[in-house]
């Protein structure tokens, strides 16, 4: 997961100024095929708390969003602060691996045809600790889906990753999915659901995770429920609990603006 805290740099957020974001965003990781407009900013932050039989992980992921153009983004999403806590085991803290993705629009969304894009996304061996990334680089491209019926706004996303080889730990290549569904109560609260999942990266199939390197897994079938709100007409405010196939699960609250 981008898996990938500290509420003094999410309070930072609020400081931004803004109007709520039209892509998918926190606490999705489904991507869409809706972009910001040219000259357009927008940041979120979040705060994860996971617990699982293996023990407890904090993290503050971010994300930086600019608008090219119309039908070009640029999103980076570091990770400023991570903290592993492993049940009979030496943990570790530090920041985590930095992802930036490009995203461009091919077809408008039309009555009978959703809106179709494609990203790729490079990750950025950046975390301090091999517990918590591969010190390795990963590249991904995504094909991108996203159509609108009545008060639902759907996603589906369909990707292929180059999962980096550390020493010593092979590795596959992956492929990745993810289904998002967005409801709109009213403008200024959405509930949100999705399913995502990846292939896995290890050979053996009765593995969950390398023993040296965790953050490579096996494969990974995850379930979200979340809301999001608009606090004000500057900040809207993200919730949502996550579940996957290995029993972990994971509170995430945050905050985004856009400007």
């Amino acid at each position: 997961m981008r898996r990938r805290g500290s509420t003094v740099l999410l309070s930072l957020v609020v400081l931004l100024a803004s109007t709520p974001s039209a892509r998918a965003g926190a606490p999705l990781e489904t991507e869409t095929a809706r972009f910001p407009a040219r000259g357009s900013f927008e940041a979120e932050g979040s705060l994860e708390i996971q617990s699982s039989n293996d023990g407890r992980e904090t993290a503050l992921p971010l994300a930086f969003e600019y608008g090219l153009t119309n039908r070009l983004a640029l999103m980076a999403e570091p990770v400023p602060y991570t903290h592993i806590r492993p049940k009979g085991a030496i943990g570790a803290r530090g920041q985590g691996d930095l992802e930036v993705t490009v995203g461009g629009l091919l077809l408008p969304e039309t009555h009978g045809r959703p809106a179709l894009a494609i990203a790729g996304e490079i990750k950025f061996p950046t975390a301090e600790s091999r517990l918590i990334g591969s010190d390795q680089f990963d590249y991904a491209a995504y094909a991108i889906a996203s159509k609108r019926f009545g008060r639902f706004d759907t996603h589906a996303n369909l990707g292929f990753t180059l999962v980096g080889h550390p020493a010593g730990v092979a590795v596959n290549n992956t492929f990745n999915y993810a289904l998002a569904a967005e409801y709109s109560i009213h403008p200024g609260l959405s509930l949100l659901g999705e399913v995502l999942g990846n292939t896995s990266a290890l050979p053996e199939k009765s593995s969950s995770e390398s023993a040296i390197t965790p953050e490579i897994s096996g494969g990974e079938t995850i379930g979200m429920l979340g809301t999001r709100w608009m606090l004000m007409p500057r900040v809207t405010a993200t919730f949502g609990v996550t579940v996957d196939n290995q029993g972990a699960v994971l509170f995430r609250p945050g905050l985004s603006t856009r400007f």
